[in-house]
């Protein structure tokens, strides 16, 4: 006997789902809670490209007005006093590159360290944020992420929907003659409905959680897609669990018990359980002893301080020497020390970071909300591996800039205004990948 509903059935279930108000009040309330959070990620990741943008245009006013500034200095100490404090300032700026699904992950860009600066200082031993003091759980919080909103609400309306459809005909007495007339037996009437709520939910997640990606102008069909794919596997999952669960020989609020201990198993315990097995597989370095190395660092560059410059001029004989060696050219190898000895030890923490990331993402099928929410990522381009590869890319830069404006300021005459439109560019905008 086949299973596969008939086009009466399919009929039959599609015309008793339309006639459920309570069901169509659930799939309402989701989607409203899926617009607001849509559209404010799409505002969001608006408003990133567009200061994306905006640091182009600033970059180039900076370079103009630095231009103007040292045509009119002669070199001398004062230059290399003001190409020091150039490449400490806001030249410098970087920013994360994106991927076309930014909307979707666009709120990790309020936790994760996403606009740093090349500079002649130190990132490692004094990253604190230009500005006042201020609590991010306060300032930077707002609505979580779209991928998280749909993994979190969007399970217990389709537990709602598909958790009790035997157990509310049994109670209503309705299951006996249901019976009777399903010609092929009940399998193809509950395939019949759980493939009315599949549509219908992810339907509705998408109509809820597009107008996110439309509001992006840097959205891309390709994540589009994806996206729409990965909802599709999700709200699958999840009728599915609904429909094994109608299954079950259980009363009606038995069910609804289930269902909910369910959600709260795979949406947070198990996500938790995850974290903890990366946390063993892939430890992180004692954050003390990270402390007391950059301590040291500091503490050491600052004993050594003549002797670095005197090894920094004889590393480089085309530079005449300048010594003993006064500020900021005293101080400019410190940095370059304290940098050789702390960019391992921090690339320890990214690297147990990189291994966490890859050991949850391996396991993360075990969770379907938390597979989604790293799919997110993933397409948004804010994931951990893409977050490291710009923190590589800022290093790399960083370097490129300190070979162009160390010299200068070692040498106590500054940049010429001609080599100032040479300087390193570290290029963000319309792509990713440079």
């Amino acid at each position: 006997m086949s299973v596969v509903p008939d086009l009466d059935t399919w009929r039959a279930e599609g015309l008793r789902l339309r006639r459920q108000p309570l069901a169509w009040i659930a799939l309402g309330a989701l989607l409203l809670a899926l617009l607001t959070g849509a559209l404010s990620a799409g505002w969001e990741a608006r408003e990133w490209r567009q200061a994306a943008a905006a640091d182009e245009v600033r970059r180039t006013a900076l370079v103009t007005a630095a231009v103007a500034q040292f045509s009119a200095l002669p070199p001398g100490p004062a230059a290399a006093q003001e190409t020091y404090q150039l490449g400490r300032g806001d030249l410098g700026a970087t920013r994360l590159p994106v991927e076309g699904g930014l909307a979707l992950g666009v709120d990790r860009l309020r936790v994760l360290p996403a606009q740093l600066k090349a500079t002649l200082d130190s990132r490692h031993v004094d990253a604190r944020p230009p500005g006042p003091l201020r609590n991010p759980l306060l300032v930077d919080s707002g609505l979580p992420g779209v991928p998280a909103l749909v993994a979190l609400l969007l399970p217990l309306v389709a537990l709602a929907l598909c958790a009790g459809l035997l157990q509310e005909e049994r109670e209503q007495g309705r299951l006996g003659l249901l019976r009777v007339q399903a010609r092929r037996g009940m399998t193809p009437v509950l395939l019949a409905a759980l493939g009315w709520r599949f549509f219908a939910l992810w339907g509705l997640a998408l109509l809820g959680t597009l107008p996110a990606l439309l509001l992006d102008p840097g959205a891309s069909v390709d994540a589009a897609g994806h996206w729409a794919l990965a909802l599709a596997v999700f709200c699958a999952v999840w009728v599915a669990f609904g429909g094994m669960l109608s299954a079950l020989p259980l009363s009606g609020p038995a069910t609804m018990l289930a269902a909910l201990g369910l959600w709260l198993m795979l949406t947070f315990v198990v996500p938790a359980g995850l974290v903890w097995g990366a946390q063993r597989e892939a430890p992180m370095p004692s954050r003390l002893a990270a402390i007391v190395q950059i301590r040291e660092a500091q503490q050491d560059s600052e004993t050594h301080e003549d002797a670095l410059a005197r090894a920094w001029y004889a590393a480089h004989p085309t530079i005449p020497a300048s010594l003993p060696a006064t500020w900021p050219a005293s101080f400019v190898p410190r940095v370059l020390d304290q940098d050789r000895a702390l960019r391992p030890l921090m690339r320890r923490f990214d690297d147990a970071r990189l291994r966490q990331a890859a050991w949850v993402g391996r396991w993360s099928w075990l969770s379907p909300g938390l597979a989604l929410t790293l799919t997110g990522e993933r397409l948004a381009g804010t994931g951990a591996a893409s977050h490291v590869r710009y923190l590589r890319e800022v290093e790399a830069f960083e370097d490129r800039w300190r070979e162009a404006l160390v010299p200068p300021v070692m040498d106590r005459r500054g940049i010429s205004a001609e080599a100032l439109t040479g300087l390193p560019h570290f290029t963000v905008i319309g792509a990713a990948r440079r």
